[in-house]
């Protein structure tokens, strides 16, 4: 399962054990975060060894959403505005508001292609809910999905012409969740119609072409009994069978206490229910990931 894996490194430059794992074991990217960036300089000579040893097609990705979610403290990331104020904005100046989203996107992802990523883990496309736990809140563009969808695809456009594939996060819905995935299993009390509703903005842009979708590490339990990440209903007859998404499917991470298991069991029951691409951010969870795959 290595070659689905996009895992995360330990520091500014690679370990031995993490190159002997892009020679032996090549995964199919790495993502990087605040302990892997210390200049630009830093980061592109990281990511041109990364491509040395596991080959020039290896995957870059990183979470720059801007706002608070970013991994890089210089320009033009450190200074990007939050999702929410570009939707205040929309609500006065929608022109204004969508041009502003597609430049942001667009100056982001050129030097992110500079640096040598592929990858970014944006737009997040989850409703802005008021009594969802905070760890979305000013993320999401909004509570409208009309306004998500409008702004998501500014974002998904933005990233694309500057040469960067945009993820769009968390399918099939983080907003109402009660909990922080990274540390609780969270849940969202809802019936399928809501949560289809609400997931419009993924649904239409799949139509616009978005690639790639990250999944939630939360229960819906009035529907499934698996969590989202894990549940072949939400990802096989729901994503791909009647939203007609075709293509990758990213696990959120899953050294996540949100997954409620182990890495290496995360990584196979995310596998089997419809996830093409393992996201394993954490150095002990990595190695032990890497240590179960033959």
């Amino acid at each position: 399962m290595y070659r689905h894996a996009v895992i995360g490194l330990d520091g500014y430059t690679l370990t031995e054990q993490e190159i002997a794992w892009l020679k032996h074991k090549t995964p199919k990217g790495v993502i990087l975060f605040a302990r892997n960036v210390q200049s630009p300089e830093q980061v592109k000579a990281l990511l041109n060894d990364v491509r040395k040893y596991g080959g020039k097609h290896v995957w870059a990705a990183i979470d720059e959403e801007g706002g608070r979610v970013h991994r890089m403290p210089w320009a033009p990331f450190h200074n990007r505005i939050q999702a929410a104020d570009f939707g205040a904005l929309y609500a006065q100046e929608p022109e204004a508001a969508i041009k502003g989203v597609f430049t942001d996107a667009y100056k982001a992802g050129q030097a992110l292609k500079a640096l040598g990523f592929t990858h970014n883990c944006a737009p997040v496309l989850d409703v802005f809910y008021p009594q969802g736990h905070p760890i979305i809140g000013n993320r999401a563009y909004a509570a409208d999905t009309e306004v998500i969808t409008t702004l998501g695809k500014a974002c998904m456009f933005g990233l694309l012409d500057a040469g960067i594939d945009a993820i769009g996060k968390h399918f099939p819905g983080h907003g109402r969740a009660d909990a922080d995935s990274h540390v609780a299993m969270p849940v969202v009390d809802a019936d399928l119609d809501t949560i289809l509703a609400e997931a419009d903005a993924f649904t239409r842009l799949f139509k616009f072409g978005l690639k790639h979708v990250m999944t939630a590490h939360v229960s819906y339990p009035n529907i499934h009994h698996e969590v989202g990440t894990f549940s072949s209903f939400w990802l096989q007859t729901i994503l791909k069978e009647k939203l007609g998404f075709i293509g990758d499917v990213w696990s959120d991470d899953l050294c996540m206490k949100g997954t409620g298991m182990d890495v290496p069991s995360a990584a196979a029951k995310a596998f089997h229910s419809g996830c093409t691409v393992l996201l394993v951010c954490e150095a002990a969870g990595v190695k032990a990931f890497m240590d179960a795959c033959q």
